[in-house]
């Protein structure tokens, strides 16, 4: 399906990246140009196999019907800029009044596949002004606390380090699908923030505990 492309070819891929850069970093560089390599030889020959065969071609197939539904949802925001439609109204919007004509073999879509459209047709736009104060938040926590536990406690280092991969992973699956708004992935988008919490009440007991010492 057009999700599993997504998380293979776009969403593991980033967290990878992530991973390494914060591992290895100027080490990584080498690994990834190996992994580079080794991603596109394995994207030739996945578009060799009839399962993706289509991947990069927008004419017809998911991708057509992703860029439609994103048409679909911007003239949504056109419309509602600011309220947008309300939780889990898009599909009866869509279906009744915004879905494109060439797109009518795809009349069951429930959002729009790119995680900013969504918030911005379930929430209006504060819900992307939302959306943006936690991601900008989540990562300015995390880097500080990357500094602080790269020659410190492995244990907490690595969870950091899972934890912005697994970040990175949702972001970069949400420009081309679902990301938060549905149950599994809801759970996955706050267990990342409660993590990144719970870091930095760690960190900040080791920082108030060497001052006193």
């Amino acid at each position: 399906t057009h999700t599993e492309r997504g998380g293979i070819f776009i969403g593991i891929p980033a967290a990878g990246v992530i991973v390494l850069l914060l591992v290895w970093r100027r080490r990584a560089l080498l690994p990834l140009i190996g992994l580079a390599g080794v991603g596109a030889v394995a994207l030739i020959i996945a578009l060799q196999s009839a399962r993706f065969a289509r991947l990069l071609d927008f004419s017809q197939g998911t991708n057509f019907f992703r860029l439609r539904v994103w048409q679909s949802a911007i003239n949504v925001i056109r419309d509602h800029p600011v309220t947008g439609l309300g939780l889990d109204q898009f599909l009866y919007a869509f279906q009744g009044h915004y879905i494109l004509p060439d797109a009518w073999q795809e009349p069951t879509l429930s959002h729009p596949h790119n995680v900013i459209l969504d918030f911005w047709v379930r929430l209006g736009i504060l819900g992307v002004i939302l959306f943006t104060w936690i991601q900008w938040h989540f990562w300015r926590v995390a880097l500080r606390l990357y500094r602080a536990l790269f020659d410190g406690d492995r244990v907490s280092f690595a969870i950091l380090i899972g934890a912005m991969g697994s970040m990175a992973n949702l972001l970069a699956h949400g420009l081309v699908d679902n990301s938060v708004y549905v149950q599994d992935l809801t759970f996955v988008f706050v267990l990342l923030l409660g993590l990144m919490v719970h870091l930095s009440n760690i960190g900040s007991i080791d920082e108030n505990h060497e001052k006193m010492v």
